[in-house]
């Protein structure tokens, strides 16, 4: 997390009210290789849909969806 770059209140509430990411520039994603697992996993399960229809073959099961997000509350992962 140290390695990603700072954004400014105001940039994350922005995201936030747009349901956007902080990090996403021009060209994309700007943390692509550092993103957290909860960017890993955008689009891949049926509680992280993509609004633009996108999906892998296969969704992630939801009991492995369900261990990923109880194991980012035991580690307390934060959103950034």
């Amino acid at each position: 997390m140290a390695r990603l770059p700072v954004k400014t209140e105001e940039e994350h509430a922005k995201a936030l009210a747009e349901l956007s990411c902080p990090h996403l520039g021009c060209d994309g994603c700007e943390i692509y290789n550092e993103r957290p697992l909860i960017c890993r996993l955008f689009g891949t399960t049926a509680a992280l849909t993509c609004p633009n229809g996108a999906h892998p073959e296969k969704m992630i099961e939801p009991e492995i969806e369900k261990r990923i997000h109880d194991f980012n509350a035991k580690t307390r992962q934060a959103l950034v």
